[in-house]
C-alpha cells in the first residue's frame, strides 16, 4: 500500500515495524496488520486543505472502522492472541510460533486480507459520487444558518442558498419543508430535509 498509494518515504515504512505480534510482542494489542492499516488509511487521507482536512478524517475514521469490522467478522476477533493461540510471553513462545507455520498458516492471511480490504476501501471512495449538492434556506444574522454553511464548506459539500429574507416564494418553500415552523436554516439534501442546524 506504500507504494500503491505513492507516499514515497521509506520513514513510513518503519512507522509500523513494532505491530509484531500485536506491538512489539504484547499480544492483548490488536493483529499488526490491524493496527498498520489504521496507520495506511491516515497517510491515505492526510489532507493540508483545511476545508477538506475535516471530511477526511471522517473519511479516514470511517474507512478503519469498516476494516477492523470486516476483519472481525472473517477472523472473529482483532486481538493477537485471540487469533494466533500461541503465548509470546511463555519461554519458548515465540519460537514455537515461528517454528509451527503458523505465521505463514494464519499471519499471511491476516495482512493479505487487509491489503485487499484497504484496495477495496480505496476503490470505493474513488467511484463514490461527488456530494449531492445542498439547498440552504436561510436569512441575514441567523448565527444558525453561518454555521451550518461553514460546516458544509469545511467537507467541501457544494451547496445552494436561498436567503428567506424579502422572498415570499422562499417564505413559502421553507414553511412547507419544515411543516409549517419556519425554522432557519433547512436543508434539502435530495429527499431528505433537515430543519435547524446546531441550536437552531
Amino acid at each position: 500500500m506504500w507504494e500503491a498509494y505513492g507516499l514515497g518515504n521509506e520513514d513510513l515504512l518503519w512507522s509500523g515495524v513494532a505491530f509484531t505480534g500485536g506491538i512489539g510482542g504484547q499480544q492483548q494489542a490488536p493483529c499488526g496488520a490491524v493496527s498498520s492499516s489504521a496507520i495506511c488509511l491516515g497517510l491515505r487521507y492526510r489532507s493540508s486543505d483545511k476545508q477538506k482536512a475535516k471530511q477526511a478524517r471522517l473519511d479516514a475514521r470511517q474507512d478503519a472502522s469498516d476494516l477492523v469490522k470486516n476483519f472481525i467478522d472473517k477472523f472473529g476477533s482483532i486481538s493477537c492472541f485471540e487469533l494466533v493461540g500461541i503465548d509470546f510471553s511463555q519461554p519458548g513462545g515465540y519460537q514455537q510460533f515461528r517454528e509451527s507455520g503458523v505465521w505463514q498458516e494464519k499471519c499471511d492471511n491476516y495482512v493479505q486480507f487487509v491489503i485487499e480490504k484497504l484496495y477495496e476501501l480505496d476503490a470505493k471512495r474513488a467511484t463514490a459520487a461527488m456530494p449531492e449538492q445542498v439547498v440552504i434556506y436561510t436569512k441575514p444574522g441567523c448565527p444558525y444558518c453561518a454555521e451550518a454553511k461553514r460546516d458544509l464548506e469545511e467537507r467541501a459539500v457544494p451547496y445552494k442558498e436561498i436567503s428567506v429574507e424579502g422572498n415570499p416564494k422562499a417564505i413559502e418553500e421553507l414553511m412547507h419543508l419544515s411543516n409549517g415552523k419556519g425554522i432557519v436554516p433547512t436543508l434539502v439534501i435530495g429527499e431528505e430535509v433537515k430543519v435547524g442546524f446546531g441550536g437552531g
